[in-house]
């Protein structure tokens, strides 16, 4: 690479620092929002939910409106707001007002990360894109390793508050760097309108699934409300393209929503993500609640799992050209299936530490494979002018997948209540996040046959 690309995919990378650091970090901080804001647990998880949900939400819109209007622009944009949001948070007298900020945070973010995944692929050659796809992750996966860490110090300092003060920091950073090392680019389609139509539909329909698979277990997954909500978000999908038909600059084009390749590759987006987010959820749970371990020894726990994504993200970057996407997504959905099947067959619930670590290493080698890989392939299944939209749709299925995934698992150890009463609450997790893991692996296996249907050729061809 030239210096200059260099310096630009460094500065995408410290981008997608800072909104890694922000997923994890705030987890940490949930007990002590809650302690000085007199505010009860089921709020103060607002604060972790409302992020996700915008963020999900307008994603797809983020990189739209980066392929109208040029992507270098819309990071500004989307910085300028994760900045202020992050002040916002800082300053926050109350809990109402934090949760606020942090949807605001997560408007930024999406707005953002969609056009750094789409400039990642297009200001380097083709035989370079998993590369560049590679460093950007191991630079958001270092974040959610440093997250948790900054986000320790700030409260073993005495304030929670200094966390978002990091993130004010980086992304004041993050802009210096844009605004020094990318280039302007010419708006690529600044004739077209913006369909806002097509944004209220889609972002509606995401919204109500996201917030359901949120709410359901405190609702009930058979309760009136949560039916209703969820058959409301089915409604509005299927009205999503019947919009899409009467505007005349639609916020998903027909042609990559006919892209045979593009929806394959899409689809290994997600379906991995599911055994991964489970695990993210539940191995910690599984060292607390069978081994006894602290809080802290478990987020210690968890080191050479989130290690490894950091730094095998590099990996799968340097063998996406030389290896090709499809037998890089095969090895890794492979490793994935094996890492669900090691847990179903043989964790126990008097497993030690040490039977923990082969899942958390096939689980990690598996996910380094696969998620840059599948989302290198989706923006290159699509014309540099699409890169946008398909680096948002890429991470909209990546969570919406992962979070019908915890769902399901959420379900099925809510719904596990024999165990419970036949034996301790550590054996009836285990037991529990054993049956969980079925389906995970079911959903793995599925990513497999969708992976050996892709034809790779098609995905370097894509005309305009």
């Amino acid at each position: 690479m030239e210096r200059d690309t260099k310096l630009a995919i460094a500065t995408l990378m410290v981008m997608a620092f800072t909104i890694g650091t922000d997923f994890t970090g705030a987890l940490l901080l949930v007990t002590a929002i809650e302690r000085e804001l007199s505010a009860d647990i089921t709020t103060t998880q607002w604060v972790l939910n409302i992020y996700a949900l915008t963020f999900g939400v307008m994603m797809v819109t983020g990189g739209r409106l980066g392929d109208m209007y040029g992507h270098r622009r819309q990071i500004m944009i989307g910085a300028a707001i994760f900045l202020v949001a992050s002040i916002g948070c800082f300053l926050a007298p109350s809990i109402g007002w934090l949760i606020g900020a942090r949807a605001v945070q997560g408007v930024g973010a999406a707005l953002l990360w969609p056009c750094v995944l789409a400039l990642g692929t297009t200001i380097v050659d083709a035989n370079k894109r998993g590369l560049a796809m590679g460093l950007i992750l191991a630079g958001i996966t270092s974040g959610n390793v440093v997250g948790p860490l900054i986000a320790g110090i700030a409260t073993w300092l005495g304030d929670w508050r200094l966390f978002f003060l990091f993130n004010c920091l980086t992304a004041v950073l993050s802009i210096i760097l844009v605004l020094r090392f990318l280039k302007k680019e010419t708006p690529g389609e600044v004739d077209k309108r913006v369909d806002f139509a097509g944004m209220a539909v889609f972002g509606l329909a995401l919204l109500g699934l996201l917030y359901g698979l949120d709410v359901g277990a405190d609702w009930g997954w058979t309760s009136l409300p949560l039916i209703g909500l969820l058959a409301l978000s089915v409604v509005f999908f299927v009205a999503f393209p019947f919009v899409e038909y009467r505007v005349k600059d639609p916020l998903l084009p027909p042609g990559m929503m006919r892209n045979r390749e593009f929806l394959l590759v899409l689809s290994t987006n997600g379906l991995l993500i599911p055994t991964l987010f489970i695990t993210f959820l539940y191995l910690p749970q599984f060292m607390q609640r069978t081994m006894g371990w602290s809080v802290l020894q478990s987020s210690f726990g968890m080191v050479p799992l989130m290690v490894l994504l950091s730094v095998g993200s590099l990996l799968g970057g340097r063998l996406y050209a030389p290896v090709g996407p499809k037998r890089l997504l095969l090895a890794g959905y492979a490793l994935v299936v094996l890492a669900g099947a090691w847990i179903i067959f043989f964790l126990t619930p008097t497993s030690s530490y040490v039977a923990l670590l082969p899942p958390m290493l096939l689980m990690g080698l598996g996910a380094t494979l696969c998620v840059g890989t599948a989302g290198t392939a989706a923006v290159s299944a699509v014309p540099p002018s699409r890169a946008g939209v398909a680096g948002g749709l890429s991470f909209m299925v990546h969570l919406s997948i992962g979070a019908l995934g915890v769902a399901g698992a959420t379900a099925i150890m809510s719904a596990d209540t024999a165990g419970v009463a036949q034996a301790g609450m550590g054996e009836a997790f285990a037991i529990g996040m054993q049956h969980a893991y079925w389906l995970a692996a079911a959903v793995a296996v599925l990513g497999v046959v969708v992976v050996a249907l892709i034809d790779e050729k098609k995905l370097q061809t894509v005309q305009e």
